[in-house]
């Protein structure tokens, strides 16, 4: 009788021949004011054909191995019925991947629109969150390595140099004290320049939301600083300009670490953060006429001086453009200390953060310069 509860059936088990399996979701403003979904479905007697027969003995390789579906309605639910009204099988969410917001929609504000990804014990939580021009039309796209767009852009996401947000990420950005959403961009990037060797890339750019609405985007260099002020950055290329007083040229060093922290303050009546910003490099490569081991100092004082020109360029963007706080300084000013933050700030932060004094401090260590310098003994063999 122990063993009964153990030996019996799944009640609520789904078979693979009943459901529609989405690898990809995409929701934009139609034409005619709607809200437009439109989701990526994987079609599993495809999913492990890599390819069929051709005439003369080679291989025609399938193209892709989904099927993309869209439908309007005046809600984001309404329009994933009338999608299953088209579908045989039964929608299934569980292996959503990515969700991509159209610009025009984002623009009008999404929060509304994001309650269904909340509330359905469906939805894949850690799905990336990315805004398109054309949302669809980036579902549409064939890859030609992978068999689902969703898995380029995945791969892309978690590869790029540039921000990877999930869903809950995004919805806690949404809802934070002191703190404002962004999230990736993804484009057609033509790999040459014929049309049909398009590509689809997440790109080096981000998109700023001030509360939920989308209020402008940020290109590489912004994207990059950003990057650096949220403690996202995992790995990376530096490269710097080497005055001619020194030979000129450049040098190029990778990253191996880097951290950065807020320490938040109050000085008569204004708010002022120290960013405290650490890194250690190795030299990649010195196509320079420097003698990096004997002028090390000097070149992480280069170093120095370069990150702390790109985090000021997106501070000021930030502050002065944009006026939204991507980088957090509410939020670390809320985490100090709260009860000032909820008496003093919070209800005005969109007036204070622009005044906000923002003090860079960065430190660069350089670990490794490489195992050659600017002059290397050559070693004949035999002789």
């Amino acid at each position: 009788m122990l063993l009964l509860p153990i030996i019996t059936g799944c009640w609520g088990r789904q078979e693979v021949n009943d459901i529609g399996i989405v690898t990809a979701t995409a929701v934009d403003r139609a034409d005619n004011g709607a809200i437009e979904v439109t989701l990526l479905l994987a079609v599993p007697r495809l999913v492990g054909t890599s390819s069929m027969a051709g005439g003369g003995g080679e291989s025609k390789m399938e193209t892709t191995a989904g099927w993309v579906v869209s439908a309007d309605g005046e809600t984001v639910m309404d329009a994933f019925r009338n999608i299953q009204a088209k579908l045989p099988r039964t929608i299934y969410f569980s292996h959503n991947r990515v969700l991509v917001l159209g610009e025009r929609l984002a623009k009008e504000g999404i929060d509304p629109l994001l309650d269904v990804f909340q509330r359905n014990r469906q939805s894949q939580m850690n799905s990336f969150v990315l805004v398109a021009e054309h949302p669809t039309d980036i579902l549409r796209f064939k890859p030609k390595f992978e068999k689902l767009s969703s898995e380029i852009l995945e791969e892309e996401i978690v590869r790029g140099v540039g921000t990877n947000v999930r869903l809950v990420e995004f919805l806690a950005m949404l809802h934070a004290e002191g703190q404002e959403a962004y999230a990736p961009v993804v484009e057609w990037i033509r790999s040459t320049e014929k049309k049909e060797s398009s590509n689809l890339r997440a790109t080096v750019k981000t998109a700023v939301f001030r509360g939920d609405r989308l209020v402008g985007m940020l290109g590489d260099e912004a994207t990059r600083g950003l990057i650096w002020l949220r403690n996202e950055v995992r790995d990376g290329v530096i490269t710097i300009q080497v005055p001619e007083s020194y030979g000129g040229g450049k040098i190029s060093a990778e990253i191996k670490s880097a951290s950065t922290r807020f320490r938040p303050s109050v000085r008569d009546g204004r708010v002022r953060i120290r960013i405290e910003t650490e890194a250690t490099l190795d030299i990649a490569e010195n196509a320079s006429k420097m003698d990096v081991e004997r002028h090390l100092d000097t070149v992480e004082t280069y170093f120095e001086r370069d990150l702390e020109e790109r985090l000021r360029a997106l501070v000021d963007k930030a502050q002065k453009q944009l006026h939204t706080d991507i980088v957090g300084f509410g939020q670390s000013l809320y985490r100090n200390d709260p009860q000032r933050w909820r008496q003093a700030y919070a209800e005005r932060w969109g007036e204070t953060f622009p005044n906000v004094r923002a003090d860079i401090s960065v430190t660069v260590k350089v670990l490794n310069t490489g195992l050659v310098g600017k002059n290397v003994d050559m070693w004949e063999g035999g002789q």
